[in-house]
């Protein structure tokens, strides 16, 4: 059976991406802006006094919050981010201060350190995205973590080689046994980081398997409608009276045929017949109710409501003409009170009243190929004929539309 569930599955990944405001955050700290920040440090650190009167602190730290919201609000939207994206804030910080300090821009330590970085950053986070080819997204976790990682000791390293030659003094900068220390923490971390990496990996595709598994448990026991508003509105619905249009489906000459045919065969056909009916409701299902020959459909209480009875009738038709079997329904629009019903531990979710009652008394009495449809005067389709019925449980006979379909019922179970 196949159904469009795309509605649920898009609100189920809105729940788990989180807001705009937890992405800008991850951006902001996790992401490629964290060596900007790393720079920013340094600035601070290096020149303390005049930080604040220079505009390249300034716009480093408007870059990467510019950054960092923009790549937040293109997720948030589901649109994808390319590589190239990340290193707009580099482009742009580097035209404006090599404007600014011209040709010596390029050749400080802590701007090398930035463009490197941030360039070495940018391709493995790139590389990760490679999920059809493992080794590559591998490459790209290692490269992106251990940049995450040495990023602060190259900072720290631009910090106290300040004003010397810098290839001598990185070769003397790690003869020192706190900076031999320092560097061996280093390494740690990236080993941590990358673990870490791995293991959220794992966690996250074992969630999402589980996912996909109680999404389907959901939309068995549930319907697609209720999964999708309980995780919209963080909680089952209580109990609550709303106007549905309730209709039911039974296949006639049901019981003389499954007593002739073997259980497997009993339920090839019952699949068959409900898949029909289903999918020829289509998106407009709020929930249905499968048992044993009989489907009953919540639809909304709308002027698609015949429409959509007669098209879900035609299916079951279709689908149990075959075997020489043939399908009656019963359609009643009213109030009913829907919502979740039973002990807090253990809930179903359910329609019930009047409305379906009488909506299930109406497929009672329609000979196969028929729809009975109430009350008249919410039909918007007009109806084959006017009928009365004395439904069991009523007082008074039932007034009811009568919507022939073609086909000729071999009779009634």
């Amino acid at each position: 059976m196949t159904q469009p569930y795309d509605a649920l599955d898009q609100q189920v990944a809105n729940t788990l991406k989180g807001s705009w405001l937890s992405m800008f955050l991850t951006e902001l700290f996790q992401g490629v802006s964290q060596i900007a920040l790393f720079l920013l440090l340094l600035e601070a650190i290096w020149e303390w006094d005049a930080m604040f009167g220079k505009p390249d602190v300034y716009v480093l730290f408007a870059l990467a919050l510019g950054q960092s919201a923009w790549l937040s609000q293109r997720r948030h939207l589901g649109l994808p981010n390319p590589w190239w994206a990340r290193l707009i804030g580099l482009l742009c910080y580097a035209v404006v201060e090599s404007y600014i300090e011209g040709w010596a821009f390029f050749v400080k330590p802590k701007h090398l350190t930035f463009i490197v970085l941030t360039l070495l950053f940018v391709w493995g986070l790139s590389l990760e995205t490679h999920k059809d080819h493992p080794v590559r997204a591998m490459m790209g976790t290692v490269l992106a973590r251990a940049v995450q990682g040495i990023g602060p000791l190259f900072f720290y390293i631009a910090l106290d080689l300040r004003d010397q030659d810098w290839f001598e003094g990185v070769d003397d900068f790690f003869k020192s046994a706190p900076h031999a220390f320092l560097l061996a923490l280093t390494i740690t971390q990236i080993g941590a980081l990358i673990a870490l990496t791995w293991l959220a990996r794992r966690q996250r595709a074992v969630i999402d398997k589980l996912l996909e598994q109680l999404k389907t448990l959901s939309r068995w026991g549930f319907g697609s409608h209720v999964v999708e508003e309980v995780l919209r509105d963080s909680g089952p619905h209580a109990a609550s009276r709303v106007d549905r249009a309730i209709g039911f489906i039974d296949i006639r000459g049901f019981t003389s045929w499954s007593e002739a045919h073997p259980p497997e065969a009993v339920i090839d056909m019952l699949n068959g017949f409900y898949a029909a009916v289903l999918d020829a409701c289509g998106t407009s299902l709020i929930k249905s109710k499968m048992s044993g020959d009989e489907v009953l459909l919540v639809l909304p209480a709308n002027s698609q409501a015949e429409q959509l009875m007669l098209q879900a009738l035609q299916a079951a038709i279709q689908a149990t003409a075959p075997l020489q079997l043939t399908a009656g329904a019963g359609l009643w629009i009213g109030p009913v009170v829907e919502g979740f019903f039973g002990a807090q531990s253990s809930q179903i979710h359910d329609v019930i009243g009047d409305t379906v009652n009488t909506a299930k008394r109406l497929c009672d009495h329609a000979t196969g190929g028929n729809l009975l449809a109430g009350p008249v005067a919410r039909l918007v389709h007009p109806p084959t004929e006017l009928v009365s019925i004395q439904a069991k449980g009523k007082q008074q006979p039932v007034s009811a539309g009568r919507y022939v379909l073609p086909v000729k019922p071999p009779g009634k179970s």
